[in-house]
């Protein structure tokens, strides 16, 4: 009886042994390496980096965001956060941090480049920076990015 219940326990053992050494060779991913997925046929993507246009193009592009009370509002929180240590709560380039830099940054007030640039042309420039000025297309959506814009119109 005792030759049989060791019989059957090497038995069970090795048969785990097979098991774990078949998990170990899987045809797992490896770490820091992505499957390739392709997508669908005929699928059309809804994420995914998204087209800049240039500035030469931005010239004619209007702004899609409706200047409401809440867009306003959402583009001064934004303006607030991403933009006034730079450019100032006026825009005229005397925020906190922004009067360290030489050359300070611009003046994007009405009175300054705010009212020489199209909504287009300043949606690029948040987008893609300019000059000394950060990239925000990875901070902000472009909804957020639009409704600063919008803002920006209404600084005096």
């Amino acid at each position: 009886m005792f030759f049989l219940v060791l019989l059957a326990a090497i038995a069970l053992f090795q048969g785990c042994e097979k098991l774990d050494r078949n998990m170990f060779d899987n045809p797992a991913f490896k770490p820091q390496e992505e499957p390739i997925r392709l997508p669908p046929e005929g699928s059309i993507p809804v994420k995914g980096k998204e087209r800049i246009p240039s500035i030469a193009e931005a010239k004619t592009i209007k702004n899609p965001v409706e200047p409401t009370e809440r867009a306003l509002l959402k583009g001064k929180e934004s303006y607030g956060i991403f933009c006034v240590p730079c450019h100032g709560a006026s825009g005229k380039g005397d925020g906190p941090v922004g009067k360290k830099y030489v050359p300070t940054p611009a003046d994007i007030s009405p009175s300054g480049h705010g009212s020489r640039h199209s909504d287009g042309e300043l949606f690029v420039v948040i987008s893609n920076g300019s000059g000394g000025m950060p990239a925000f297309r990875a901070d902000l959506t472009p909804t957020e990015r639009w409704q600063i814009v919008s803002f920006l119109r209404t600084l005096k």
